[in-house]
């Protein structure tokens, strides 16, 4: 289907066992551009994603800095963020004006890419709360009208919960959509090595996303993720 109208936007460091696939799953969308903004990779990131024919750029480190910077220049009216271990589905969609009708953006549904009775708990209720509270992740690709983007001035250039904060502020200015189809997502940021491993990770970022509701910094939960 044609997506000319969208802008798929993609921060990196150092993702070469990732970026090749992220892209080619990209390219299902037909989209109208392409951009991997890049914050000094160590690796053969950018080498990979020049030759797979994305517009690769440089930033400076922080996924809402270089989110932002990929947004600046796109030509689409929609932005389509995606994380570089996510893989989009391989059932595409339009995402187009008639698409979001009512709506300001969406967000798809998360699937992990290893399977296991924690994972598959984390993301029964990742997608539960994203559902009922309209709070994705940024691992849920997550899209939004260019317009509502520059309207809210885009991603605070936080050191991490830029995607909770936007979240946040979407709501207040309108509704995202729902896509039942669904991302793959790598499990390797909430999967440590030990029983349970999966769900502890997930426990601990709901109660830091619930610390960051309530108005504690995100410099000073930055501590308590790592």
């Amino acid at each position: 289907m044609e997506n000319k109208v969208i802008s798929i936007i993609i921060p990196t460091l150092n993702e070469e066992e990732n970026i090749n696939a992220c892209i080619e799953t990209a390219k299902r969308l037909n989209p109208l551009e392409i951009i991997v903004v890049d914050a000094g990779s160590t690796d053969r990131t950018r080498e990979i994603a020049i030759n797979t024919g994305a517009m690769v750029i440089q930033s400076s480190k922080g996924r809402g800095v270089q989110m932002n910077k990929g947004a600046s220049l796109a030509k689409g009216k929609i932005l389509l963020f995606l994380h570089a271990d996510t893989l989009l589905p391989e059932a595409v969609i339009s995402v187009s004006a008639e698409f979001l009708n009512s709506y300001i953006g969406g967000f798809f549904k998360l699937t992990f890419n290893e399977n296991s009775i924690s994972l598959r708990l984390v993301e029964l209720f990742a997608n539960l709360r994203a559902r009922i509270f309209c709070l994705p992740y940024g691992d849920q690709a997550i899209f939004i009208k260019k317009d509502v983007f520059e309207k809210i001035g885009g991603f605070r250039e936080y050191p991490f919960l830029e995607d909770i904060d936007m979240s946040i502020r979407l709501k207040k200015v309108g509704r995202l959509k729902y896509v039942p189809l669904s991302v793959i997502v790598s499990a390797r940021r909430i999967k440590k090595g030990y029983p349970l491993s999966p769900i502890l990770s997930s426990l601990r970022n709901v109660f830091i996303a619930f610390l960051f509701i309530l108005g504690i910094s995100p410099h000073r939960l930055l501590r308590l993720y790592r």
